[in-house]
């Protein structure tokens, strides 16, 4: 019987043993609220605080800017809706952005009367600068682009866009999803010059449930509790899934070199066994995530082959898994269409190994062979 190859991380990872161990290791034995006066509450304050000052030393900012979240799309939200003010304005999004973020974006619409403006992307699936600066108006208060895109993997010049924003709208503030770029593009929230990123843990190899958000700005709650996190996100926090997430930022950046050159050499095996295959997004190198390939094979359906894949025991997705049924909002923005054929991402994680290449090669060609007889 095959073995399974699980190639759908851009959706979650499996996470690491040895951060599942010491995670619960410190549920055992640092177990304290980080709010009590005590000796028990004083080491859960200190993990705390140590692990808000790795993530924040992951992202070049300071510690006191850190907001741990219980994951990216709260982290998101809460950056938009805690950063939006009394007045109603302008918000400006990609077209291609997570849900989270287009939801977020609607309950201002919906609740308080602002305005959506959505920026176009190019053919790779790219915010370009002229094509933000055509968006950006006077009124525009936030603007929310992702770093990497989590279905193609192109990555955004945040930094070329920034100077747009800064000099276009300079009142705006922007706000950058930086779920699937968090450990795999190196950055410094400094020299980006941004208002907000958001992270996760389990696009990490970390727990579900935990996340942060970095700003240096005052920010209005979402809820309010006992006024942890400084006031700005109430609720208990928990120091072990904090630990968790910096612990799988440092494990993730050790291992990227080897992960992308999985990635390349997986590529290399499905143009050889595929010679319809096309990929979409930027083209393999600094304008993709190191992990990430999403393809094109023509005259077969996406979901069939998936199904397919799945029952081969190899696991991949037709894109994000936050988005289910309608056509992909992402490939749509870039000018594709359903009638196109099969579009599937496949994205590598720690845990790929060498073997996997080529049998995920073979794995997929039987599969896209079998359909095409059956959809001849």
């Amino acid at each position: 019987m095959n073995r399974d190859i699980y190639l759908d991380n851009g959706a979650t990872t499996p996470p690491d043993p040895d951060i599942l161990q010491g995670m619960f290791q410190h549920h055992l034995e640092i177990f304290g609220n980080p709010g009590s006066g005590h000796r028990v509450g004083h080491a859960a304050k200190a993990l705390l605080e140590t692990a808000r000052q790795r993530t924040a030393e992951a992202m070049g900012g300071r510690a006191s800017e850190v907001i741990f979240t219980g994951g990216g799309t709260e982290a998101n939200a809460l950056a938009i809706l805690g950063l939006a003010g009394d007045t109603p304005a302008d918000i400006a999004i990609s077209a291609v952005e997570h849900a989270c973020t287009k939801e977020a974006a609607k309950y201002l619409k919906e609740r308080f009367n602002w305005t959506v403006n959505v920026i176009p992307v190019d053919a790779v699936g790219r915010v370009t600068p002229d094509g933000l600066a055509g968006t950006l108006t006077r009124n525009t208060r936030i603007v929310a682009i992702m770093m990497a895109n989590n279905e193609v993997g192109t990555i955004n010049d945040i930094s070329a866009l920034s100077r747009v924003v800064r000099t276009q709208s300079p009142r705006a503030k922007f706000v950058v999803d930086a779920v699937q770029g968090f450990g795999k593009i190196p950055f410094s929230v400094r020299r980006l010059d941004v208002d907000a990123i958001a992270v996760t843990a389990h696009k990490l190899h970390g727990p579900k449930g935990i996340g942060a958000l970095w700003t240096p700005h005052p920010i209005r709650p979402v809820f309010k509790g006992g006024g942890q996190e400084n006031g700005r996100r109430g609720g208990t926090p928990s120091p072990p899934l904090a630990w968790a997430l910096s612990e799988a930022f440092g494990r993730q950046v050790a291992d990227n070199e080897r992960i992308q050159m999985l990635r390349d050499r997986l590529w290399a095996h499905l143009e050889n066994v595929l010679p319809q295959v096309s990929l979409n997004g930027a083209p393999l190198g600094h304008g993709r995530i190191g992990n990430h390939l999403h393809i094109h094979i023509p005259d077969i359906p996406t979901e069939p082959l998936i199904n397919a894949l799945s029952a081969d025991r190899m696991y991949v997705s037709g894109g994000s898994a936050c988005s289910t049924g309608a056509f992909s909002a992402v490939l749509t923005a870039m000018g594709r269409r359903k009638e196109e054929g099969a579009f599937i991402r496949l994205t590598l994680g720690r845990f790929s190994t060498d073997e996997d290449v080529p049998e995920a090669a073979g794995r997929l060609a039987n599969a896209v062979n079998d359909l095409r007889v059956a959809y001849a």
